[in-house]
């Protein structure tokens, strides 16, 4: 009898989004950090973060690609609040959903 191998299991994506999970706009705002072949890079499902600065290209190749998970982590971080999306960033979508009580 053949012994079977380990099972493996590995996150390979990460949501990054200063909205929680239940928004009706997280769908919109979201950002991926997600694995690639020779990294991790920031995606929102079609485009890809090509620079620090947080401009985006629709060419993976061009994507900007972190050998280490937390540096990429730390760049969605930063990121994250003024995604925008028609005009309007994240944080603005948060104040509209979430308003100060």
């Amino acid at each position: 009898m053949t012994q079977q191998p380990e099972v493996l299991v590995e996150v390979t994506r990460y949501s990054v989004c200063v909205l929680p999970r239940g928004d009706i706009n997280f769908t919109a705002f979201v950002m991926y950090v997600q694995r690639r072949r020779d990294g991790w890079g920031i995606t929102d499902g079609a485009g890809w973060v090509a620079s620090v600065t947080g401009q985006w290209t629709l060419d993976h190749y061009d994507a900007l690609t972190f050998a280490e998970l937390e540096d990429a982590l730390s760049l969605a971080r930063k990121l994250a609040p003024d995604r925008r999306i028609n005009g309007h960033t994240a944080m603005d979508a948060y104040r509209r959903t979430h308003p100060a009580p």
